[in-house]
């Protein structure tokens, strides 16, 4: 009896873990303000798996001046900081493309602001401007972490694959290491 309940549990469809499936932009015009405040702060709260880029789609551009205030709020815990760049990057890039530079080029900022602001700098800024952002960080960034995170970015761009081999060859020969990601996409 045993055997053929496990068989059962194995055998019937599975549903989905995680969040119910995306709104669609039908519901997203159903949303108030503060419905999307509150959903953006739940997403920003979640301690178990990020918000999905879909998820944060389905808030729609409402919810890009509640995460810019998240973002520039420097009481907020760092990981929250950088969960709110991540929804900006998928709610409003155009408005994401004009702060991932900064955010990203800023030593005062912490690192885990500063990586969500490299990797989302790879997914807003096309061609030059995504180097002419990300070129001081991987020149110039304290952390050989955060020089080899811009590397990995601006190596996915054209042209990028040789500011990339410039840079590690100035690289101290134990930081190279980091740079394996970029280099791999960069071969000479």
């Amino acid at each position: 009896m045993i055997v053929l309940l496990l068989a059962a549990l194995i055998a019937a469809p599975r549903t989905s873990r995680g969040s119910p499936t995306p709104s669609t932009p039908a519901q997203q015009q159903e949303l108030t303000d503060e419905q999307v405040r509150e959903r953006v702060q739940a997403y920003l709260g979640a301690i178990d798996r990020a918000a999905s880029p879909e998820r944060w789609k389905a808030l729609g551009p409402r919810a890009a001046p509640v995460l810019e205030a998240v973002i520039a709020d420097q009481g907020q815990f760092p990981s929250v900081r950088a969960k709110a760049v991540d929804g900006l990057v998928a709610v409003a890039p155009d408005r994401a493309a004009t702060l991932v530079g900064k955010l990203a080029r800023d030593e005062k900022e912490q690192v885990v602001v500063r990586v969500a602001a490299l990797q989302g700098a790879g997914q807003v800024l096309q061609g030059q401007r995504t180097l002419t952002e990300l070129r001081p960080v991987l020149r110039s960034a304290k952390s050989a972490g955060l020089r080899a995170e811009a590397a990995d970015v601006i190596s996915r761009k054209k042209g990028g694959c040789v500011e990339v081999r410039d840079q590690v060859a100035r690289e101290k020969g134990e930081n190279r290491e980091a740079f394996r990601r970029a280099m791999d996409r960069c071969p000479e």
